[in-house]
């Protein structure tokens, strides 16, 4: 008996347990109660409602006609009475009695009082299971009205209703509602009574929640709930998890083992893809676990396997949040790994003519990449949040205090949004580029990289600055490889006036066109650009192919110059006059 008792045991906390036990029925009526509960599986057709229209409850020619008639009545005339009479016939075990709370109108008169019975059953173990004896919210009038508090907002406070919902119990992937509504027959007094939709969903939302058979040769401490979850549920889900990790990380690792058998070839190495593919596994092995995993756990606790009892129902929530975050963490590695491959093609495949197109697709990438990313997690909050039941509750309390927290989030957030704005302007216009070459504050710079917020920028002795982005909007920049890359700079030289200008001149073009780093094609110029009082001013021209080479130039024709200028005509190096008269 222990070794059977074990195996039970060992079976509900791997949450394997086929959910075909049945409770025992009379059996001469076995096929009929079959009929009847998939009678009742559908919606509402035929509920006895009347043409006519009353705000005040719903017009019904019969109720329970298959009942026996009580004398006294039922105490239904109140939501509350209702409430506090079916919680009491069940809690006596008087099921019987709490029959009368039911609208049984969807079965035949003939099996009211046997059905109604089971089904009575049923609904204490639901809203004992999720919490819905709400005795809190009904009203204690005929009417339903909640009389309206001082300085209370609310649409319902004051006014009669009909039909009150009690809260919502998750089936699959929807929510169903339980209601109780106020009906009346003809000339009596009209009652409250649980309505014909929700009795109607009964059976099928017991299937899903009701205990399992081997609970009961479970001991009792697993029996014990937290958070209207079973100590024994919570095992079985974090055992469930694990194996479902396992899984998921056995079949990854298979993936990327037949992807390396099937990839490894020398055409493959030699182009690197053999390289992209292996580290393509491995950034997607570990996100793509876990969403393997939350996705066949979020199944169990949604009932989505057809042979297995869903267990832990009230976690579907948190399961559905972690379920969100490991696709976001998938989705973000997919896009990073792709875009970083795409930027290293580029790299690889680049010629010298070809790299200002390589900037501005660079820029694309570092910017969109990130819109969209951001774009995804806004995205993911929402879907994570929307399976919350209380999400509408959330919504209408922040829509009530919105004036306010426009305002706050609005001055608070104003410098982060407005960066982001002007990323994507930067990435729409391209003023600058990653790769550009720009003057930024006096410093020859390199734009490294552009953030959500902030770019990157490399000054030429290797220093970081991080500007924000909307610097480039706002600010006039010097870019010095928009829109090509070629470029002509300029070299100033401080001579006397008795210089000899032919000659400085045929020196510089001798030493602009032995550098490496000239383009090879555009003249150099050296020219008088002014004249001040003690010094003349020598502007010359120089061209190179790119802003780095521009700078090496620059730095080294004035190099040169000022060394041939010390050499061969150290007189006429810029000096001061002093001239002394005698008396």
């Amino acid at each position: 008996m222990r070794i059977h008792v074990f195996l039970l045991f060992m079976l509900s906390l791997c949450s394997f347990s086929l959910n075909a036990a049945t409770e025992e029925r009379g059996g001469s009526a076995s096929v009929q109660t079959q009929q009847q509960a998939r009678q009742a599986d559908k919606l509402q057709v035929n509920t006895e409602l009347k043409g006519e229209y009353n705000e005040n409850y719903y017009l019904l020619e019969k109720l329970n006609t298959g009942l026996p008639p009580l004398s006294p009545p039922p105490n239904l005339l109140t939501p509350m009475a209702t409430l506090e009479f079916f919680q009491t016939a069940v809690t006596r075990e008087q099921f019987d009695l709490a029959v009368y709370a039911l609208n049984l109108n969807l079965f035949a008169p003939s099996t009211q009082t046997s059905r109604g019975i089971e089904l009575s059953k049923r609904l204490n173990y639901l809203l004992n299971r999720k919490n819905l004896y709400v005795f809190n919210k009904m009203p204690d009038r005929p009417d339903g009205l909640i009389e309206p508090s001082f300085g209370g907002g609310s649409s319902i406070h004051g006014v009669s209703r009909r039909s009150i919902r009690l809260g919502d119990i998750e089936y699959l992937e929807h929510r169903i509602p339980i209601f109780i509504e106020r009906v009346k027959i003809e000339d009596n007094t009209p009652v409250w009574v649980f309505s014909a939709q929700t009795v109607s969903h009964i059976d099928k939302l017991y299937e899903q929640y009701k205990p399992a058979t081997f609970e009961r040769y479970l001991p009792s401490w697993l029996l014990l709930r937290f958070f209207g979850i079973a100590v024994w549920e919570f095992l079985a889900l974090l055992i469930f998890f694990f194996i479902t990790i396992a899984v998921g990380w056995v079949f990854s690792r298979l993936t990327g083992k037949l992807i390396d058998h099937y990839t490894s070839n020398e055409v493959l190495s030699k182009v690197g893809h053999k390289k992209s593919i292996t580290e393509l596994v491995n950034k997607f092995t570990v996100p793509l676990t876990f969403t393997i995993s939350f996705s066949l756990v979020f199944t169990l606790v949604s009932g989505g396997f057809p042979f297995i009892q869903a267990i832990a129902t009230d976690t579907r929530p948190i399961v559905w949040v972690a379920l969100v975050l490991s696709v976001l963490w998938l989705g973000i590695r997919v896009i990073n790994f792709f875009a970083n491959r795409y930027e290293d093609l580029q790299i690889e495949s680049l010629g010298e003519e070809q790299y200002d197109e390589y900037r501005q697709r660079s820029t694309y990438l570092s910017i969109f990449r990130r819109v969209f990313i951001f774009v995804m997690v806004l995205g993911s909050v929402w879907i994570g949040l929307s399976e919350f039941v209380n999400i509408e509750g959330l919504g209408k309390t922040l829509l009530t205090s919105a004036g306010i927290l426009s305002v706050i989030i609005g001055i608070a957030a104003q410098p982060t949004l407005g960066n982001i704005v002007a990323g994507m302007q930067i990435a729409i216009t391209q003023p600058i580029r990653i790769g550009d070459t720009i003057m930024i504050d006096g410093n020859w710079s390199t734009v490294e990289n552009l953030g959500y917020t902030y770019a990157t920028i490399k000054t030429w002795d290797e220093r970081r600055l991080f500007v924000p982005m909307r610097y480039f909007v706002n600010q006039t920049i010097e870019n010095l490889s928009h829109p090509e890359s070629h470029l002509t700079r300029t070299v100033s030289l401080l001579v006397d006036y008795g210089i000899n200008v032919d000659g400085i001149r045929q020196k510089y073009s001798e030493v602009v066109k032995a550098s490496q780093y000239w383009d090879g094609e555009t003249e150099p110029m050296l020219q008088v650009l002014s004249v001040a009082r003690d010094t003349i001013e020598l502007y010359g021209t120089i061209a190179a192919n790119n802003p780095d080479d521009a700078w090496m130039l620059e730095c080294e024709v004035r190099e040169q110059m000022l060394k041939y200028l010390y050499d061969k005509q150290k007189p006429y190096l810029p000096a001061e006059r002093i001239t002394f008269k005698e008396n």
